[in-house]
């Protein structure tokens, strides 16, 4: 199995944080958020990790030359497109794996990771119990822990927990998943994957959902979620 860092965004919540750097390099705890994920993926034995890139690519290119289990995947749109496009933007790269996907801008334990290679399930969305005190993403699976739904808004479902941004992709899932977004790309260039999942998940091939309590995580989309993180998580 190897592992998709989606890491093309411009970051712009944080200011003048991110004016030299992408999110993903923004410190927590003395360290790049991006760095502590590449670390501890290889500590679960992921020996390949494909980072989508754009915004400030050149940073994450500067890290492949660090760590040789790097490959960066530069999106030239990134600027007019979202986290759908630059996952399907490493189609190549991926081929035909099995895969970890997660985010740049997340801090978690170990146990987010090899929570999810050893469930039975061949696709999975991680969720824990809601715990992030904004920007909550709220997932609502059925009694079979699929994927039926997910909003922003929490009164929109009845939510099973919060997404935290880690997903376990098969081979079989993604390529459907490609495959439909190439339908709908030059219409929906700006969609978000969580919203692909859902819908390649509700037509056509379930996405099963794995709640992990007790799980240490944060995602850090500002330098307010990044103050709350540093005091509150235990990582």
């Amino acid at each position: 199995m190897i592992a998709v860092i989606m890491a093309a965004g411009m970051g712009t919540r944080f200011g003048q944080m991110t004016e030299t750097i992408p999110k993903g390099f923004i410190p927590y705890k003395g360290v790049p958020m991006v760095v502590r994920s590449i670390r501890t993926l290889i500590d679960c034995g992921i020996d390949r990790i494909v980072i989508g890139t754009g915004y400030h690519k050149e940073k994450y290119e500067a890290l492949a030359g660090e760590y040789p289990q790097i490959e960066c995947v530069f999106s030239p749109r990134y600027a007019q497109t979202n986290s759908m496009y630059t996952l399907y933007n490493c189609r190549e790269a991926i081929g035909n794996e099995d895969f970890i996907l997660l985010e740049s801008d997340l801090v978690f334990e170990k146990k987010a990771i090899t929570s999810l290679m050893d469930c039975p399930y061949e696709s999975a969305m991680l969720i824990t119990p809601v715990t992030k005190f904004q920007d909550q993403y709220y997932v609502e699976m059925n009694e079979r822990n699929e994927l039926v739904n997910c909003s922003t808004v929490e009164t929109e479902i009845r939510p099973s927990g919060e997404l935290v941004g880690i997903h376990k992709i098969s081979s079989q899932f993604y390529r459907t998943l490609v495959t439909e977004y190439e339908k709908i790309v030059d219409q929906k260039p700006k969609l978000g994957y969580e919203f692909q999942l859902l819908d390649v998940s509700r037509r056509i091939t379930p996405m099963n959902v794995l709640k992990v309590d007790g799980l240490q995580w944060y995602e850090i989309d500002d330098v307010n979620d990044l103050d709350f993180a540093e005091k509150n998580v235990k990582i």
